[in-house]
């Protein structure tokens, strides 16, 4: 071979070189770049998991027939900081005006303030409707922060109907004296069965 053969062999190899370093370069970034991608989604779904969530909804009162409950709670893994619930309507300006038999007054008043702090399975319950008294759609927005101070920020829309146009069924009227004792273990298991659920 001659000079000129080794020096484009030289040349080839140089290339083929280059080329291999480019290729593991190149290698590298990708490795480092879905790296990053798995080490996000591990925090991202880490987060999501242990992260608060603070809910509304509307409940019915289990032994005061008509009577219809605003209920918060954190269903989360870690505390909430910082919660701030407001309504859609909004409160009238001067809420103290109202008359005290109207239970917004109380809700509003409740929630004039953050709560600074909100702990897993911490309820708050509040009636909103007491009787047969009108009960209008209300939409209850809640922002907060998590422990590692991300944000949330969570809208409800609750509407009435949902909870008070539930309907069951009543035990009839037994004369017969084994029947009514049937009847009361019925209801003493229905009133168990409700006091599990809440």
């Amino acid at each position: 071979m001659t000079d000129t053969d080794w020096i484009a062999l030289g040349a080839i190899a140089g290339a083929v070189t280059a080329l291999g370093t480019a290729a593991m370069a190149v290698a590298i970034i990708v490795t480092a770049l879905y790296a990053r991608d798995t080490l996000q989604a591990t925090r991202d779904d880490s987060r999501a998991r242990t992260r608060p969530v603070i809910v509304a909804e509307l409940r019915r009162e289990s032994l005061s027939k008509g009577t219809a409950l605003l209920v918060l709670k954190n269903l989360g893994q870690s505390v909430a900081a910082n919660v701030s619930v407001t309504f859609d309507p909004e409160p009238p300006k001067d809420v103290a005006s109202l008359p005290l038999d109207n239970m917004l007054k109380w809700i509003y008043e409740r929630y004039a303030n953050p709560v600074t702090t909100w702990a897993p399975g911490w309820t708050a319950s509040n009636v909103i409707r007491a009787g047969h008294d009108d009960l209008e759609a209300i939409t209850v927005k809640v922002k907060y922060e998590g422990p590692d101070e991300t944000k949330y920020e969570d809208s409800y829309d609750l509407h009435p109907d949902h909870v008070l146009k539930h309907t069951e069924s009543n035990p009839s009227k037994v004369d017969n004296p084994i029947k009514l004792e049937q009847q009361k273990v019925s209801a003493l298991q229905a009133l168990v069965r409700t006091i599990r659920e809440h």
